[in-house]
């Protein structure tokens, strides 16, 4: 490999939301002097959002074939997710092999998953909770996205207002309208005006209700109440001031929010939610101190530093590191793939 070859950052984007958890700390990273390149992800459902999110922002765009083909043991890949789609894996395995660098950065709530985030040699985490129960080597840098929802001065609307967070994957599609239903009749008690947000293509049935699909953040703003299920917008919520009726279906993998260290209600059926918000609108101061008790468990805020700022630093630490870096001359053994193939075997 030549000697002056700069080290590159490719940021793999499965979606618009990592163009959004990455792009302000990757913007820093190229204002700091390397190239930066954003990797979408051939046949995925979201690549097209992905690749105009970071064309919005700027960014020269390649798929993961075109990833795999020109990255170097030069290189860093920050990824938000390592486990899918399964060729993207099949890819990261053999880049590994050649000892191009993974960056990890965890995307969202509820991310102590098995088998997530094992095939990266470093990992990004939001705060104490992330140290706790992911694997590998870990750097808190808190969350971008959960930052931004802040609202330390906010002032309360001088009513109930509610949110209704509706997100309904393949998996749980069909419970999703009757979920909605019952959200909408408990919040119909006290705001006759209550939002659902929904994805425009996420809403299957909901004819009848008051359904909105305008920027989540702006929603969020105005009310003083939200119902969801697992989501970063319990976070967001409770960093913006605002109450929340977390509202699982059943056999809903709960994680964090299993404990919910008094910063929010837990519903298990429709009667919960109803009485929760019923009580809401009885008592509708929000709990400061218990949400900051949630949020200090499993997020780290730096107030002389941000946290795109937090990312940028490891990864121009890391970049430059790989600028004296010398690869491998006999093929690395990924642990990881040799484990799966004696599983497989028996």
């Amino acid at each position: 490999m030549a000697q002056d070859a700069a080290p590159r950052l490719f940021v793999v984007a499965h979606n618009r939301n990592h163009v959004s958890i990455f792009g302000d700390a990757v913007k820093l990273v190229r204002e700091r002097g390397y190239a930066v390149t954003f990797v979408v992800v051939e046949g995925h459902p979201d690549r097209e959002a992905a690749a105009n999110g970071a064309a919005a922002i700027g960014f020269p765009i390649i798929e993961t074939a075109e990833l795999e083909r020109t990255a170097t043991a030069r290189d860093a890949v920050l990824v938000g997710c390592d486990w899918g789609p399964k060729p993207f894996i099949g890819k990261i395995e053999r880049m590994r092999r050649r000892d191009v660098c993974f960056i990890g950065a965890v995307e969202g709530a509820r991310f102590a998953y098995p088998r997530h985030y094992e095939r990266v040699d470093d990992l990004l985490v939001w705060g104490q909770s992330g140290l706790d129960t992911l694997p590998g080597r870990k750097h808190v840098v808190g969350s971008p996205a959960i930052e931004r929802a802040r609202k330390p001065d906010r002032v309360q609307p001088d009513r109930p207002q509610v949110l209704i967070n509706y997100k309904f994957t393949k998996s749980a599609m069909e419970q999703g309208p009757l979920w909605a239903r019952a959200c909408a009749d408990a919040a119909k008690q006290i705001d006759q005006n209550y939002v659902l947000s929904a994805h425009p293509s996420n809403v299957a049935d909901l004819a009848g209700l008051n359904v909105s699909h305008a920027p989540f953040g702006s929603l969020l703003e105005n009310a003083t109440l939200m119902i969801t299920r697992s989501s970063t917008v319990i976070y967001e919520a409770l960093a913006g001031g605002v109450s929340v009726i977390y509202f699982p279906i059943e056999g809903e993998r709960r994680a964090e929010f299993g404990d919910a260290l008094g910063a929010f209600k837990t519903a298990e059926n429709a009667d919960d939610v109803a009485r929760f918000v019923r009580e809401h609108a009885a008592h509708p101061a929000f709990n400061e101190a218990a949400a900051e008790a949630f949020l200090a468990r499993h997020i780290s805020f730096d107030p002389a530093r941000s946290s795109p700022e937090r990312m940028a630093d490891f990864i121009t630490g890391k970049l430059a590191e790989r600028r004296d870096f010398e690869p491998n001359q006999s093929p690395k053994l990924d642990i990881g793939v040799l484990w799966r193939w004696m599983t497989a075997r028996g």
